[in-house]
């Protein structure tokens, strides 16, 4: 690996971390793919769950205060249930048609929402078993849990801090649980502690830029950033389809 690709790297960390502390979310699904452009996948994906552990724990460190603990236990406790299942479904249905249908049903909800933003009404806690029950399965099959936990975020109308804070107490324990496997399977190799080496100073630096800009804007300009990510994250995913089956 030259003195380029560990820049680009390091650059793809620092912007996917950035965005993390930002939003709170959109880090893998952004890193993920440009990383492949640069080093192999056995390479990237346990570098992820690092950078990506560590990010949920710098938000916590700071936010943990504002967490609502009832809605984000029950979304986690679901989400440990989803888990499972998609595993299973990991085994028995196409990754390429999950992935199309969610990109559609993530696209769609991001442009129904920027164009409907004040027909939006607050939705009920109790509905958090739901999303967290298809977060799971989407994180355990494909590593995608991120669009249900923002959708019900933004339907739930959370202040800007206390999306960011709620959301990662999903992914410190599917980060960790990740990073666990990829240590088990000997994936965790000298090269990816080398990058890790490198890029978590930089998280670092991100986190300390996304706090601020999260505290610059208001929670209706959070929110419409929050839905302008999701439309690029359906289409990302629709990218990636089409790649792979080029």
């Amino acid at each position: 690996m030259d003195a380029l690709d560990v820049t680009l790297v390091c650059g793809i960390i620092f912007v996917g971390s950035l965005v993390r502390s930002t939003l709170g979310f959109g880090e893998a699904l952004i890193a993920m793919p440009l990383l492949a452009f640069v080093i192999p996948a056995q390479v990237a994906a346990p570098l992820v769950a690092v950078v990506s552990s560590f990010n949920a724990i710098l938000i916590l460190y700071r936010e943990w205060r504002k967490i609502s603990f009832r809605e984000t236990g029950t979304l986690t406790v679901a989400a440990l249930m989803g888990i499972p299942v998609g595993i299973w479904l990991l085994s028995s249905s196409s990754e390429a048609t999950i992935k199309v249908l969610l990109a559609i049903v993530v696209i769609g909800f991001a442009v129904w929402s920027l164009s409907n933003r004040r027909a939006i009404r607050i939705l009920p806690a109790r509905w958090a078993p739901v999303f967290g029950l298809v977060a799971g399965i989407l994180g355990g099959a494909y590593n995608t849990a991120g669009p249900p936990l923002v959708i019900f975020g933004t339907l739930r109308q959370w202040p800007a801090e206390r999306f960011r804070a709620n959301l990662q107490s999903y992914f410190l324990l599917g980060g960790t649980t990740v990073l666990a496997m990829h240590i088990s399977r000997g994936a965790v190799n000298s090269d990816v502690l080398r990058l890790t080496a490198m890029c978590l100073p930089l998280t670092i630096v991100a986190s300390l830029c996304g706090q601020r800009l999260t505290r610059s804007v208001s929670t209706e300009q959070f929110i419409r950033v929050a839905h302008v990510c999701l439309l690029l994250i359906g289409t990302l995913l629709l990218v990636t389809v089409a790649v792979d089956a080029a």
